[in-house]
């Protein structure tokens, strides 16, 4: 039995995890990209030229779906980063990176960063509250995603919790999932890209604030686009809503944020999908500018 966290990591990025299966996350779930990646990709190039951006970095980019689109339009150096190596059939012009360590310095100059659908598959540890009304590390199987109760949280997951999940989890059976790990994550891509010369960043995601918390917590899989019982043996995605409150906090710059429909509204978006405030269209839209 694993720690959420440490087992969710092995099966989505391990050798042989969910993330480097041939098929990649199109064969399993449906994200803007995929919905209207041509309209999507219009959206984003106005964005980008709104912002004077000159490049246009993907983090965690899949098979560079959008970046397709984005080449068909011209006038921007492109970056894709993902765990696994370059997609067959990506246009030339597109660079790519298997990590994010592997992206040159001068990448990030002028650039607008992108985060789309990400930080919800950044692994996080899932607390309950047992009998005593005490919080407790939660360990799965990922053979069987059979649960257990194990021991305390970190101090650090305290204070994370104490401040951004304190209306919820204090009954017997609520659970919380401890974004700390995002917002390590963001404030760090934050910090390498702004500390380069980007000229903004953009996170998307399902998400909820702090009065919004779900008391059972929002852990889910999804396998050939259906949502499952979550079960970290690397077959399935494994993902959990955003606390968008606690990573725009992480990020330390000025914070814009609205709903994808919102945004992509303003943009001239008109597809019914992307605009769904019941859908795509309900997804934080988090932008931050140095």
């Amino acid at each position: 039995m694993l720690p959420w966290r440490d087992a969710w990591d092995t099966a989505l990025y391990r050798e042989d995890g969910f993330y480097r299966r041939p098929e990649g996350p199109a064969g399993h779930f449906r994200t803007a990209s995929h919905a209207a990646p041509e309209e999507l990709a219009g959206a984003i190039a106005r964005l980008a030229a709104s912002m004077g951006a000159s490049t246009i970095v993907d983090v965690g980019a899949g098979r560079g779906e959008l970046l397709a689109s984005l080449s068909t339009m011209g006038g921007r150096h492109l970056w894709g980063v993902d765990v696994v190596g370059r997609p067959a059939g990506l246009p030339a012009s597109i660079h790519w990176a298997q990590e994010l360590g592997q992206l040159p310095g001068h990448a990030f100059t002028g650039a607008l960063v992108l985060a789309w659908e990400l930080l919800d598959v950044v692994p996080l540890n899932v607390l309950e509250v047992d009998e005593t009304r005490q919080r407790r590390t939660v360990l799965v199987d990922p053979r069987t995603g059979r649960e257990c109760l194990g021991g305390p949280p970190a101090s650090t997951e305290l204070v994370w919790i104490d401040r951004w999940w304190p209306r919820v989890g204090r009954e017997e059976g609520d659970r919380i999932e401890v974004g700390l790990t995002r917002d390590v994550f963001w404030g760090s891509l934050i910090g390498r890209s702004f500390g380069g010369g980007a000229v903004g960043a953009l996170g998307v995601d399902y998400a909820h604030t702090r009065t919004t918390r779900p008391e059972q917590g929002s852990l889910s899989g999804f396998r050939a686009g259906r949502e499952v019982p979550p079960r970290p043996d690397g077959t399935m995605d494994i993902t959990a809503h955003v606390a968008i409150d606690s990573v725009a906090a992480a990020g330390g710059h000025t914070v814009e944020l609205t709903t994808q429909a919102r945004a992509l509204s303003e943009l001239g978006v008109t597809d019914p999908e992307l605009l769904d405030e019941g859908g795509l269209g309900g997804f934080a839209w988090l932008l931050q500018v140095p």
